[in-house]
């Protein structure tokens, strides 16, 4: 039986109902046959950073029994023939049925993707709620941006109608479609999956990790979840979690499976990744440990009683964090919204009134979700939301652990700022030594990409120092350090990578660059170098400038000529991949070629680590 029957007349319009040839008739679709000749696989998305599986996207696979190449293809055959909603529906209860037959289907939520050109339409899935009132609250439906939504359909609305019944919303494809901001503005998305393309090789490139980590940012000062798709390497992996995503899915973790007794609760992948990861929980992932509130939550199916039972007292919370039957958080219930039902008549019996509905759905406010380990810079920005102001949910694997006041979050921005000014030269305001250890250990912890590790000072900077007066010093030490904040803040290609600057005291500089093109950053560097001996040339007078040098006493007391300032650096190249080196053996590299450095024509001298092994 064909799927799509169609007139082989010469002019290859369909067949009429008669078989003749009727340009107003439709084809001939035949959906039941279609569906029936699929079937789905499974692919986990899993938690960052506990490799717990959060829920599984139901992909379709089959289609070479069909004769519709893709998805896309078959969906676009049912819109032309007027089925789509229909064709849709019965995927999904396929879908559905697969599901219910993976082992812990129940602990996980199930991702259904929806064609956007059905969203808010009469007839489209999950839309009127089955008998009986039957909540769907483990399914998920990912809304594709490379599909408009209809400009007709109130988007808002549509999203209201499947929200009351259990619902899920999930931007798919987040950043590659038609809709981008509006449709996470009007949506209201639960979760927003970040397309493979702003993935792929963000280890490697600069501008995406910037782009992901402010769309990461804003999301969860929405309260929005982030999912990275396609994650394929362990350099990805990294750079996802430590930029705040919640969830990742990709063949790293698990290639889609149609075995669903091979479909996993738990992925080991990513916990072996976490544990390979030497780097250690920050300071202020153990302050935010320390300091959130952990209120005991409410389920969302509590009854209402209950939540008057728990605001009872002079010493019980204004806020009642709500999660659903996994604790994975649905927002907050403040205490001052149930005011006008306590205080009116008849306002507690309408509470106890389980005809109007039991639930604490309509009760709930939405707030910014964050992981326990989310940067404090996108915690802070977390708070700028409106919806903000009675703190922020922190999740800890993806389920609830605590409440986040606005007063914590002063204490911890203090201790931020007062550690910063700590640790910070009064000088040229750059990172001091701690922070300079702490990138260096970072570093070594981090073998899924190359860094550049540059230790740079002046040449001869003492006989100028001596001469010259310390004035003049500390003006070429803030020549150099402004010249250093700008080689590091510089917008630069997706190939400079991440750059830190510090300075370790007196006329001893340092530049760590991680995950960039190595030959660029040498370039860079190089230029920095050149660049600060020219500068350095107006520290003269124009008859010392002339003379290329000037005369002043060594270190022996001995009077000599000694050239015009400059600096020279010995620059360690970490190469990505097992190594197993220390701080130490960086300083001893160091140490080791700084004599190689000043006399060296570009003033730089480069150090591979590991080493390369000695010839046989």
């Amino acid at each position: 039986m064909t799927l799509l029957s169609m007139d082989a007349a010469k002019n290859g319009r369909p067949a009429g109902p008669g078989g003749s040839a009727d340009s107003s008739s439709k084809p001939r679709f035949d959906w039941p046959a279609a569906v029936a000749a699929l079937g789905y696989a499974f692919q986990p998305i899993v938690q960052l950073r506990s490799g717990r599986c959060h829920g599984y996207e139901a992909l379709l696979r089959g289609f070479d029994r069909t004769p519709f190449a893709d998805a896309a293809e078959l969906l676009d055959a049912a819109d032309a023939a007027g089925a789509l909603a229909e064709v849709e529906t019965a995927l999904h209860a396929k879908a559905v049925a697969a599901y219910r037959g993976l082992a812990g289907w129940a602990e996980a939520k199930l991702f259904l993707n929806l064609d956007a050109r059905l969203v808010g339409r009469p007839g489209s899935p999950w839309l009127a709620h089955e008998p009986g009132g039957r909540r769907h609250s483990g399914i998920t439906l990912e809304i594709s941006e490379r599909r408009p939504i209809p400009a007709e359909v109130a988007v808002e609305t549509a999203v209201d109608l499947y929200r009351r019944g259990g619902l899920a919303i999930a931007i798919d494809d987040f950043g590659v479609g038609h809709a981008g901001l509006r449709l996470l503005f009007e949506a209201r998305p639960d979760y927003v999956k970040l397309d493979h393309y702003f993935i792929h090789g963000i280890d490697r490139d600069a501008r995406k990790r910037a782009l992901v980590g402010a769309v990461v940012g804003h999301a969860h000062a929405l309260g929005i979840q982030i999912v990275a798709e396609g994650i394929e390497t362990a350099g990805e992996f990294y750079v996802c979690r430590d930029l705040g995503c919640d969830f990742a899915q990709g063949f790293l973790i698990a290639r889609p499976s149609a075995d669903i007794a091979g479909v996993s609760t738990r992925y080991g992948i990513v916990e072996e990744l976490n544990r390979r990861d030497r780097r250690q929980p920050s300071e202020a992932h153990r302050r935010l440990s320390e300091v959130i509130e952990r209120l005991p939550p409410l389920r969302v199916e509590s009854r209402k009683t209950e939540l008057l039972d728990y605001f009872k007292g002079d010493g019980s919370a204004s806020i009642a964090p709500i999660v659903d039957e996994h604790d994975r958080p649905l927002g907050l219930i403040r205490e001052r919204d149930l005011k006008r039902f306590v205080y009116s008549r008849f306002g507690g019996e309408l509470l106890r009134n389980r005809g109007l509905g039991d639930r604490l759905d309509d009760l709930v406010i939405k707030t910014p979700v964050c992981d326990i380990s989310t940067p404090l810079d996108q915690v802070i920005e977390a708070f700028s939301a409106e919806s903000a102001s009675d703190g922020i949910i922190i999740v800890e694997g993806g389920a609830y652990a605590g409440v986040l006041s606005s007063g914590a979050l002063l204490r911890l921005v203090h201790e931020r700022n007062l550690a910063m000014a700590t640790d910070q030269n009064p000088l040229t305001r750059l990172p001091g030594n701690a922070a300079i250890v702490r990138h260096i250990e970072g570093a070594l912890a981090d073998p899924s990409r190359g860094h550049v590790l540059a230790y740079l000072d002046f040449d001869n900077f003492k006989p100028f120092n001596d001469n010259f007066g310390f004035r003049q010093g500390d003006r070429a030490i803030l020549m150099f350090s402004e010249r250093m904040k700008a080689w590091a803040a510089a917008a630069s290609p997706a190939d400079a990578g991440d750059c830190f600057a510090g300075h370790i005291g007196g006329d001893d500089f340092f530049l760590g660059v991680s995950g960039g093109d190595e030959a660029e950053v040498l370039a860079r560097l190089a230029d920095l170098v050149a660049r600060f001996r020219s500068d350095a040339e107006s520290l003269y007078d124009a008859q010392t400038r002339e003379a290329g040098g000037f005369l002043a006493k060594d270190r022996y007391g001995a009077l000599r000529s000694f050239p015009l300032l400059s600096a020279s650096g010995v620059v360690v190249v970490l190469r990505p991949g097992p190594h197993g080196l220390t701080p130490d053996a960086v300083n001893a590299a160091i140490a080791d070629n700084k004599a190689h450095a000043k006399g060296a024509a570009d003033k730089l001298c480069v150090v591979r680590l590991p080493a390369d092994p000695a010839p046989r």
